[in-house]
């Protein structure tokens, strides 16, 4: 007797988004800086240490410091990277352990 397997391919059609590309900046003085930081260990270590090396390096006009309460959603859709891409010219992530 012949029997059929059936495979599955766990694969999906990929998105394909057409975005603008936002010139990078020359330098970040006069600029406003945003960190994000996604509550993992230690991150926000590392953000502060970078924040505080580029106010050494840089005349930063400010910095902006948030938090992502929901890692479980798509970045576009979090409040905090709204808010920060609003108020800051660049923004600085940590995303991992």
């Amino acid at each position: 007797m012949a029997s059929t397997i059936e495979i599955l391919v766990p694969t999906a059609e990929p998105k394909i988004k057409k975005l603008s590309v936002v010139r990078g900046l020359q330098d970040l003085n006069g600029k406003i800086v945003g960190f994000l930081w996604n509550e993992k260990p230690n991150g926000d270590i590392l953000l502060q240490r970078i924040k505080d090396h580029l106010s050494q390096k840089f005349n930063l006009a400010d910095t902006v410091w948030r938090q992502v309460e929901a890692v479980h959603i798509p970045a576009e859709d979090a409040p905090e990277v709204k808010q920060l891409g609003t108020k800051a010219d660049a923004v600085v992530i940590a995303t991992g352990d």
